[in-house]
């Protein structure tokens, strides 16, 4: 992972956060702007003590004018300092006293804050799985009403994700800039295109990386000041590796101030051009330099936990003289160790129990899959043994008739016998397609959706092999959309979900109409393609039992009932779902729902 985190979140956030006027901002007096200034010299100094100082006297004075969110703000900044200087023990430290302060006064509102905190001193050391946790945490106590603590919060956990699951952090990403865009924060929307540019690029999709890139470019001419530089070298660097330009990205990282990322772009850089020699030398540089900065932190964080114990080991000497001089200290030690050996037993008791709760637990969910397992292999094999044997029967005995040579049939016979064992063959296979079909489709959670398709002219096309003389049904299309209304989706999966409809309709609907509409859901914005019959209708009870694997209403009905289940779980991979609309009593309506996008 780039060290994208110090760049954008500790020295944009923090010099943005520390150029604001803290909580009620109308309110400026002479002492509020004496402290604040006070924090902005010596923040850019390197006099911790100086800045510790001026930030508590600060942090304090907004405490009296009763300023609690303005106050853990400028504590939460003292935090960030702290991390901007890789006091990554003295910080988490920091942030645990942070929270009980908050717990004490009640204000729960601002729990975020060391939420956040602890996501990014976690995901700075390296510990990503737990800085995910924390930044997941954190977006659940927010305020979402706050659309600057959503950008960050989104914006970081895409920064986390960038090198092992860059498509999720594409996703956050995509989500930052949607709240950017919803408040018209120019800075900030351009600030977020230069990161995509650089999510795109570890996605290694130069089309995007392209687009992104233009887009920026385009900021950068329109905005003026209210243009974004943070991610500027990056995004350079990133174009020009997407144009195989390795030479001119390799020049570019030298602008970047960060030296791990310098070496960890050119370690990338010289491996897609190639040139693995040049990649493993810069690699080993951008290793030690990493050593180098860990070990840092660890000696750092070593110190501040040998001051903690040498610290608690004073306070322990200084009781244990103080209690010498008292015989009873003896004693009420002794029941100490016995309340605290109690209390270890009872904590350790109820952990076991809760323990053995969520094994039963486990145990009753396991029982409850074994029996639906059960349940669905006992219909499975019903099913199978009625469906496959009938026109196994009909393939077995005219293929009899047909070999006898003694038989005597006409031309139009034999002609109609094979037409049955055909027609018998394929239902054996659509059988198998179907079972084949449900199985693949329970291993999958999503299903690419690259193909545009028109809405009309689909329904259109799947209408066009049901009008037929054959046929005394009305089939007719009720079009609600515009022709050139057009949806991103897998084409080929839509046609499975509206075949399986269309041909319900047909077997159950011996006289009347079926019509194929298509409309857009006013409550959601959804489009809809809803197959409307006049046949038997479904019968009350049966709304959601229909939508089972294997269940049939009617028995006698060619089919194994996989139809509607395999049509509802491919639409809710598609995002979109399959409902039968149950106000509609003429016979039956099932509507397909699909989002634009």
């Amino acid at each position: 992972m780039f060290n994208l985190r110090k760049l954008a979140t500790i020295i944009i956030f923090l010099a943005s956060v520390l150029l604001m006027t803290p909580g009620r901002a109308q309110v400026k007096d002479d002492t509020t702007s004496r402290l604040l200034q006070k924090v902005r010299i010596t923040f850019n100094q390197n006099d911790e003590h100086a800045f510790y100082e001026a930030n508590a006297n600060y942090r304090n004075y907004l405490l009296k004018q009763g300023d609690v969110s303005g106050f853990y703000l400028s504590w939460k900044n003292e935090v960030l300092y702290d991390v901007n200087h890789n006091h990554f023990y003295r910080a988490l430290r920091k942030t645990m006293t942070m929270q009980a302060d908050m717990e004490q006064r009640g204000a729960t509102r601002e729990f975020y804050k060391t939420t956040h905190l602890r996501g990014i001193i976690y995901s700075l050391r390296g510990n990503i799985p737990l800085a995910h946790q924390y930044f997941e945490k954190a977006l659940d106590q927010v305020d979402h009403s706050q659309p600057a603590n959503l950008v960050s919060l989104y914006m970081d956990l895409a920064n986390i994700e960038m090198d092992t699951q860059p498509k999720e952090a594409m996703k956050h990403l995509d989500c930052a800039i949607e709240v950017i865009r919803a408040n018209d924060s120019n800075y900030e929307y351009s600030d977020a295109i230069g990161f995509k540019v650089i999510v795109a690029y570890a996605m290694r999709d130069w089309e995007q990386v392209n687009a992104a890139f233009n887009e920026y470019i385009k900021l950068r001419k329109t905005l003026g000041q209210d243009f974004s530089t943070t991610y500027y070298n990056y995004a350079v660097i990133c174009k020009a590796a997407a144009d195989k330009r390795y030479d001119d990205a390799i020049k570019q990282t030298y602008e970047l101030t960060n030296t791990t990322d310098i070496y960890k772009f050119q370690t990338e850089i010289y491996e897609m051009a190639g040139d693995t020699v040049r990649a493993f030398e810069t690699q080993k540089h951008y290793m030690a330099i990493k050593d180098s900065v860990d070990n840092v932190i660890m000696s750092e964080e070593m110190v501040g936990s040998a001051n903690d114990l040498e610290n608690a080991e004073a306070l322990n000497n200084a009781v244990c003289k103080k209690n010498a001089l008292l015989q009873w200290a003896l004693h009420l030690g002794f029941i100490a160790v016995l309340v605290i050996g109690f209390l270890i037993y009872r904590w350790n008791r109820s952990r076991y129990m809760k323990s053995l709760q969520r094994q039963n637990r486990e145990l009753l969910i396991a029982r409850d899959k074994a029996q639906e397992a059960e349940r669905m292999k006992v219909s499975f094999l019903q099913n199978m043994s009625h469906e496959i044997r009938t026109p196994l029967n009909v393939i077995s005995g005219y293929a009899q008739i047909i070999s006898d040579q003694n038989a005597l049939l006409s031309d139009n016979e034999r002609a109609d016998m094979a037409k049955r064992i055909t027609h018998s063959t394929h239902t054996i296979v659509h059988i198998v397609d179907e079972i084949l079909d449900i199985s693949g489709k329970e291993s999958i959670h999503y299903i690419d959706k690259t193909d545009m398709v028109g809405c009309n002219e689909l329904a259109r096309k799947m209408l066009e092999p049901y009008k037929t003389e054959e046929t005394s049904l009305e089939v007719r299309l009720d079009a609600h959309l515009k022709d050139s209304c057009e949806i991103l989706m897998n084409r080929h999966e839509v046609e499975k979900i509206l075949h399986h409809l269309l041909d319900n309709a047909f077997k159950f609907t011996k006289q009347g109409s079926i019509t194929l509409k298509t409309y857009t859901d006013k409550l959601d914005g959804m489009v809809c393609f809803s197959v409307t019959d006049t046949g038997c209708g479904i019968k009350e009870g049966d709304e959601e039992k229909i939508f089972e694997h294997f269940y049939k209403s009617d028995a006698y009905i060619e089919g194994v009932g996989l139809g509607l289940s395999l049509a509802r779980r491919v639409a809710r991979q598609l995002g979109g779902d399959v409902v039968l609309d149950t106000e509609y009593k003429d016979g039956s309506r099932f509507i397909l729902k699909l989002p634009r996008e």
